[in-house]
């Protein structure tokens, strides 16, 4: 059954990090793992490439078929729920998604935020400083190197997509 995670904070703070560890570390586990990175920008294949000139002529999808892997490239920006249909995975991890309420662990980085700066369903924070350092959250605060300790947070938080807002 599909279960959803979020790895929040700001730009800088270690996110992509620490998603590739956790990733690893689920699929150590023995689970299936999907991602999803948010971004500001658009990514288009390159100019002139054959998928560039079938997105050009307008064709929706335009699926590209490697010797290994496939890529499909949609002309409108699907959903996170019809995005979730077609994963096909145990956890699907998202990447940012800071306005959603999907359970998460907010990255900070070496920055100190203000407790009310910290979403709602936000289960630890995630720092680069020593965690021996004074804990000013009403959360616990792990160091981004307590992958195991992350993990167990993730399997015990993580929630089915109908459970949250995107």
């Amino acid at each position: 059954m599909l279960r959803v995670f979020a790895i929040s904070g700001f730009s800088g703070t270690g996110k992509t990090t620490l998603v590739k560890n956790v990733v690893k570390h689920l699929t150590k586990r023995g689970y299936s793992v999907g991602t999803v990175k948010s971004s500001k920008h658009d990514i288009l294949p390159p100019e002139g490439t054959d998928t560039y000139i079938h997105l050009k002529a307008s064709a929706h999808p335009v699926v590209l078929l490697g010797p290994s892997t496939t890529t499909i490239r949609y002309t409108r920006k699907l959903s996170p729920s019809e995005l979730l249909e077609r994963i096909d995975a145990d956890i699907v991890v998202f990447e940012g998604f800071k306005s959603s309420s999907i359970p998460r662990v907010w990255c900070v980085g070496d920055r100190t935020i203000e407790q009310k700066n910290i979403p709602d369903r936000t289960h630890a924070i995630i720092s680069w400083k020593s965690t021996e350092t004074e804990n000013t959250y009403s959360l616990p605060v792990l160091q981004s190197n307590a992958i195991e300790e992350i993990v167990d947070i993730i399997e015990k938080h993580a929630v089915q997509p109908e459970h949250v807002q995107f």
